[in-house]
């Protein structure tokens, strides 16, 4: 019997939540549409959907100790939260370095906990990569 979390059968994270965040879209835009409620409330929080990716993102990249993108998407998505829900009287120009300062926090963090680049680590990553394709 497999185990659902060996390496070539463990759930993408970032596959689920953007799974997650379009059905979330789509619940929200049918209640919208069939006069349930007003949406708008949770349009103008839009940016959650940005954050709630990367970080589900970040969690795949740094479970497999791998550089990832995902705090890029968690850094706009708090610089454009902040800005559109004027926290602390921020704006688009002020809420800027906040986004810039989390973007800053992930690289060290991938700086920290990615496994060094070498060419077997490489060369395994390759395989356990090929191994998944020619699965059915």
């Amino acid at each position: 019997m497999e185990n659902i979390n060996s390496p070539g059968n463990r759930i993408s994270a970032g596959k689920l939540a953007g799974g997650i965040v379009l059905l979330v879209i789509g619940i929200v835009g049918f209640t919208d549409a069939i006069d349930l409620w007003d949406a708008w409330e949770v349009w103008r929080l839009w940016p959650l959907a940005l954050i709630f990716v990367g970080v589900a993102s970040e969690a795949d990249a740094l479970r497999q100790r791998r550089s990832g993108r995902g705090f890029i998407l968690i850094a706009v998505g708090v610089w454009m939260l902040a800005s559109t829900q004027h926290f602390f009287g921020l704006r688009m120009g002020s809420a800027m370095p906040l986004g810039i300062a989390i973007a800053g926090l992930g690289l060290v963090l991938h700086a920290l906990v990615d496994l060094p680049q070498t060419k077997e680590n490489d060369r395994e990553h390759r395989s356990a990569t090929n191994e998944r394709r020619e699965q059915p």
